[in-house]
């Protein structure tokens, strides 16, 4: 009989590469994942992977348990989702994730009215770059700048995000305002690296400033209102951001940056456990008043136009 426990480690190296981002994402050591994976081996009498220095790559047979193993994952994931919180009432641990920026100056200064409604619910705020999976249940609810794509992911789109094109004071007294006929020649950019899905802005910079040299890339907003603020170069924010980092000024580039929608995301088979209904009700409630400011250039609602409230 096969050890769902050893089939979690397996399935972990099998799509991280390697033995340090596989106990990341358990929360283990990097021992324990080596020493588990090679117990599960000597059991099955079988190499399920290939060692490299480049990291682990499935075996012919590592490739034959894969399936089994994914889908022994999703019926167990089902029965857990199935049975999780739906007669503990408000009371439990969530995990709420989104970007760092997000994180930082949105939903973490959102949720305290929550926790002190809520005593005794517990909270994780979860800010990476990374798309936590859902139907993983990495995290029970995501909040995202692009669409889901699982089916089991029930979503709706909760605001729009504005961005703009920043640079500081100091910045521009030596070197002047960038000069967008010659595509902002002679000038510096921090922008965003590529590991981050669905950045809104990148293609766009590199065409409004298509002879700045990249000076620096982060993989998150906030060090990168934090360089641009520095005086390092031109920086495309979040306006919700870039307009409260001190020491930053808005451009005018000849055209806006691309803005996008914000989507709320909690897995279908959990939308119901009141813990995650009460704490899906209270961010979209919570998110409506910011929806100016996170969208500054955004024109306001019709009368009576005023999207239906969730309630738990």
């Amino acid at each position: 009989m096969l050890d769902w426990d050893d089939l979690r480690y397996f399935l972990a190296v099998a799509r991280h590469g390697n033995l340090s981002a596989a106990a990341r994402a358990l929360k283990v050591t990097q021992p324990t994942v080596g020493r588990r994976v090679a117990a599960f081996e000597r059991r099955l009498g079988a190499r399920l992977f290939q060692r490299s220095p480049s990291g682990f790559t499935l075996s012919a047979a590592g490739e034959s348990v894969l399936g089994h193993a994914e889908r022994m994952e999703q019926d167990a994931l089902a029965a857990e989702r199935a049975a999780a919180g739906r007669d503990a009432g408000l009371r439990g641990h969530l995990r709420i994730t989104a970007s760092e920026w997000l994180a930082t100056r949105v939903l973490g200064p959102l949720l305290v009215p929550f926790l002190a409604r809520h005593p005794a619910i517990s909270v994780d705020l979860i800010a990476d770059a990374r798309w936590l999976s859902l139907p993983r249940r990495e995290a029970d609810i995501a909040l995202r700048p692009a669409a889901f794509e699982h089916h089991e992911v029930f979503q709706r789109e909760v605001a729009r995000i504005a961005f703009g094109l920043y640079a500081s004071e100091d910045y521009l007294a030596e070197h002047g305002p960038p000069d967008w006929g010659r595509q902002c020649e002679g000038h510096a950019l921090v922008t965003m690296n590529d590991d981050p899905p669905a950045i809104a802005d990148l293609s766009w910079v590199r065409a409004v400033a298509a002879k700045a040299r990249v000076a620096a890339r982060t993989n998150g907003r906030e060090p990168q209102a934090t360089m641009g603020a520095a005086g390092v170069g031109l920086v495309c924010l979040p306006r919700y951001l870039g307009d409260a980092t001190a020491g930053l000024r808005l451009l005018s580039p000849p055209s806006p940056p691309p803005g996008r929608k914000l989507w709320l995301g909690v897995h279908r088979d959990t939308r119901g456990v009141p813990r995650v209904k009460a704490l899906v009700a209270f961010v979209v409630d919570a998110l409506g008043p910011l929806r100016s400011a996170l969208d500054p250039g955004a024109r306001p609602r019709a009368s009576g136009g005023e999207r239906p409230r969730y309630r738990p």
